[in-house]
């Protein structure tokens, strides 16, 4: 405490004489007690210059007519006659650290002269040296000095030395608190939560205000402290209790403080009385008073109220009003942004001295959002605040020369400045800092390092420092990936801000894919409040997970409705991935969703939608449109619709058959390694199908497409080596690749298989062989399988017991399907009437039906019979031919009749039903 009067004055310098004259330098401050209880005082190292600061030098006390010399002093400056008291106090300065103090006082509250903090620490200095009274409140004004940079540089190790000094001289409540902000903040010392409390818990016991607030603070939800919320609002009304009689008695500082108590996010939220002491604090016309409600009402309650406050204040010439009302333009809160405003007061509030106005008006002229941009300017105000220490000028600095968004990177340079922002302590500065180590950004990669500085800044509340640490460990680039650290840092990111979209997404997101432990749903409900708080791309990615079932039921409407916010909102991959989306449905049958993502440029939904056409799934074979799609997916590259429109031609589907076209759509397909297409062209070069035959290419081809797994390839090279088509004979060779598709499904090569066992080419002939493969591929839905094995049943071939009634049904059942060779078959076994009952109607209208369809041997058969009616022999088949594509080119029912009469003829029918 304070000793007020001379005689106690001198009775403490003589009682601390024996045992003060001896303890000299700073080595003092660690054995210094004020009471029985307190721990003794931690220093930190400072500079040599420094260290006389705690000499503790023993001066003899004022004699009785020196203070009464000082008590006229401050009855002039009470008066304010502040200069005359200066002239007073100068000399004794000489001798008597009191009126260092009462000097530097004067110049620290600007009583009667204007603010000098540089004049203030001066004198400070003087006196702190020295055993006096007034030590203790010396050394905390000094530390305040030094701990914000105010008039000297900063150095916050000088301030804690110097507010311990304040402790263990008078046990100063104020110094324990200043020291209790600093170990919260890890500010200049290692973070110490615990050392904090129990440094505020001492100054409230002696109702120290300050005191009361932080515990009521630090005790709530968020605070530093266990959260303790009868514990907080306990303090809270101590608070309340200790500043209510200053406010009735007209303290207009207590009043401002009991309405912050009373706000709505306050520890005592009672808007009436946070409303009584606004008022009574902004009428009693005192600036700051005004400047302090106007502040408050424009944060919480009534904007235009607290605007009007701000400027009345401003116009008094309150330094802070100017601020926090050109910060209010800017677009703060509910009001609308007026850059001029902004731009008038800043501009005011900075040419004054007001730091922050400095760097709030620089940084709002560098990113231009409000007022236009003007980034020389903007960086020469930063420059400004800097030059005073300002720890987060410095941090926005750091990062502009860092980025280069706005400016020319000078990553040196930013390191530079966010170097000096965390030494000061800055938690921003010390999260950017550490992501660059991290990163090797502007400066060689140090994750050791890295880590470090970001653990320190997480450790300080800087959610964004938890972040970047919880997506290294989940990506695993920069540091050794783990998911258990990477859960706890998100997760802490979240904790620390539940706004931190980003975190919450990433969180969400490593959980839904399980990268991180814990269930999908989870994962899903972290993602929905990202959603919901306006994250897109946690919009994009549940969209995602319930188009393919990630983590969560697959579900194509709910993934469509995140999706179609995602693309409101602006994503860039939101149409992309709807689109994606479309064409799932589309896969699934949704013929109107696929035609959607095509729509949207989904390269893969416009190949999918042009092959839907030139087959007609889902929709009526359009060979029009099916070209119109495969040439859009053609032409962004799509290696299967190129291939599809090389078919296209190669068989005349909705074009002229253009085999060279084809070859030429199959060469751009292989190029951009499609598998069938290289089964397409090795085919056509193998036997020069409408080009110029290359063999040899064509076995290369074939042979590449059916080592990658493509059963058609497969199907070619068998029957190539076992007929020794473009290639020499090796029926094994054939044999081999045939086998290999067949056991994979192939019911094509399944079908050349049972017919080579049939018929005994290329291997022994082999009924069971031959059966089994031609049933397999039956049972897969192969016709001409189907059709084989009917006609082997119904004639016994190859070694097949003959089983009439099966042949027919298989027949029957491939006729009824279409397939020209079936009805060939049993259009000539029921004309001829050896195995089926003779049936020439039938047999006439099969026979013409696999005809009209090309099938050669149904033609030769009809010519045969056209011949055999003649009474001639094949002496002019060619003649019969030409008559019988005459008649098949007819739509004439008439002339199809002529054909079946001329069946009826039994000779005719004989002729007709030969096998050709």
């Amino acid at each position: 405490m304070t000793i007020s009067t001379p005689n106690a004055r001198h009775l403490l310098a003589t009682t601390r004489r024996s045992s003060s004259r001896f303890m000299l330098g700073l080595a003092s401050v660690v054995m210094l007690t004020a009471c029985a209880n307190q721990q003794p005082a931690q220093t930190q190292p400072i500079a040599a210059q420094d260290q006389e600061l705690f000499a503790h030098h023993y001066i003899e006390s004022m004699p009785s007519t020196d203070w009464n010399r000082v008590e006229y002093i401050r009855s002039l400056e009470a008066q304010g006659q502040s200069l005359e008291a200066i002239a007073l106090l100068k000399p004794m300065a000489v001798t008597h650290p009191e009126a260092s103090y009462e000097l530097a006082r004067i110049y620290d509250d600007a009583t009667g002269v204007p603010r000098d903090p540089a004049m203030a620490a001066h004198y400070y200095r003087q006196a702190v040296p020295y055993e006096f009274s007034g030590l203790d409140n010396a050394s905390l004004k000094l530390g305040r000095l030094y701990r914000a940079g105010d008039g000297v540089k900063k150095d916050p190790a000088l301030a804690w030395n110097l507010f311990q000094q304040a402790i263990a001289h008078d046990d100063n409540p104020s110094a324990r608190i200043e020291i209790a902000e600093m170990q919260l903040a890890g500010e200049g010392v290692t973070r110490d939560v615990d050392g904090a409390r129990r440094q505020l818990e001492q100054a409230a016991a002696q109702n120290e205000p300050r005191a009361l607030q932080a515990l009521a603070e630090n005790y709530a939800p968020g605070g530093a402290f266990d959260s303790n919320p009868s514990q907080s609002r306990a303090y809270a009304e101590r608070y309340a209790q200790v500043m209510t009689p200053r406010a009735k008695s007209g303290d207009v500082g207590a009043m401002l403080a009991l309405s912050r108590v009373y706000a709505e996010d306050g520890p005592l939220p009672q808007p009436a009385r946070q409303q009584q002491w606004l008022i009574r604090a902004a009428d009693s016309g005192d600036p700051q008073a005004l400047a302090a409600a106007g502040h408050l009402l424009v944060m919480h309650q009534d904007p235009a109220q607290g605007l009007d406050m701000l400027r009345r204040a401003a116009e008094s010439g309150n330094v802070d009003a100017a601020y926090w009302l050109g910060q209010a333009y800017l677009g703060q809160d509910q009001i609308e942004p007026n850059p001029g405003l902004a731009e008038k007061w800043l501009s005011d509030a900075a040419e004054q001295g007001q730091l922050d106005a400095a760097r709030t008006l620089g940084q709002a002229y560098v990113t231009g959002d409000i007022l236009p941009p003007d980034h020389q300017r903007g960086i020469a105000l930063l420059k400004r605040a800097a030059q005073h220490d300002d720890a987060y000028a410095l941090a926005l600095l750091g990062n502009l020369y860092l980025e280069g968004d706005r400016l020319r990177a000078q990553p040196r340079q930013g390191i530079e400045y966010l170097e000096r922002a965390h030494e000061l302590g800055h938690p921003y500065a010390t999260a950017r800092l550490g992501q660059a180590y991290l990163e090797g950004e502007g400066t060689p990669a140090d994750p050791q390092r890295g880590v470090s500085l970001l653990t320190e800044a997480a450790d300080q509340d800087q959610s964004g420092a938890a972040r970047t640490l919880g997506i290294a460990y989940l990506d695993g680039e920069e540091v050794q990936r783990d998911p258990a650290r990477a859960q706890r840092w998100l997760h802490r990111a979240v904790e620390q801000d539940p706004d931190d979209t980003t975190a919450k997404t990433r969180l969400g997101q490593g959980i839904l894919e399980g990268k991180l432990p814990g269930r999908g749903q989870q994962g899903a409900g972290l993602l929905e409040q990202a959603a919901d708080q306006g994250d897109a791309y946690a919009m994009v990615v549940l969209g995602r997970a319930y188009r393919d079932g990630v983590g969560v039921p697959p579900d194509l409407n709910r993934a469509e409705r995140w999706l179609q916010r995602a693309a409101r909102a602006g994503h860039p991959s939101a149409e992309q991935a709807l689109a994606r989306t479309y064409r799932a449905s589309g896969e699934q049958g949704n013929i109107d969703d696929l035609i959607r993502a095509a729509r949207m440029g989904q390269v893969p939904a416009m190949a999918d939608l042009g092959r839907a056409y030139l087959g007609g799934q889902g929709v009526r074979a359009d060979y029009a449109s099916a070209k119109k799609w495969l040439l859009h997916a053609a032409d962004e590259g799509h290696p299967g619709a190129t291939a599809s429109l090389g078919r296209m031609y190669a068989d005349g589907l909705g074009v002229g058959v253009d085999k060279a076209r084809a070859a030429n759509y199959f060469e751009r397909a292989i190029a951009a390694g499609h598998v069938g297409a290289e089964a397409d062209l090795g085919k056509m070069l193998l036997t020069g199908d409408g080009v110029t035959a290359d063999p040899r290419r064509g076995i290369r081809l074939l042979t590449r497409a059916a080592n990658a797994g493509h059963g058609s390839a497969g199907v070619t090279l068998g029957e190539a080596y076992l007929n020794g088509t473009g290639v020499a004979a090796d029926p094994a060779k054939g044999v081999r690749y045939l086998e290999h598709a067949a056991q994979r499904g192939d019911d094509n090569a399944q079908r050349v298989l049972g017919q080579a066992y049939l018929e005994g080419n290329g291997v022994g002939q082999d009924s069971a062989q031959a059966i089994e493969w031609l049933s397999r591929a039956s049972d897969n839905g192969n016709v001409s399988a189907k059709a084989a094995l009917g006609a082997a049943y119904l004639e016994g071939q190859g070694g097949i017991a003959q089983d009439v009634a099966r042949g027919r049904q298989l027949l029957t059942t491939a006729a009824d399907t279409g397939h020209a060779g079936a009805e060939a078959a049993l259009g000539r076994a029921y004309l001829s009437g050896e195995v089926l009952p003779r049936d020439t109607h039938k047999g006439a209208r099969l026979l013409v039906d696999a005809a009209r369809q090309g099938h050669r041997s149904a033609r030769v058969s009809l010519a045969q019979a056209y011949l055999q009616a003649r009474g001639v022999e094949f002496v002019d088949q060619q003649q019969a031919m030409i008559w019988l594509d005459g008649v098949m080119e007819s739509d004439s029912e008439t002339a199809i009749r002529t054909l079946q009469d001329l069946l009826e003829d039994t000779d005719v029918a004989d002729a007709a039903g030969e096998t050709t």
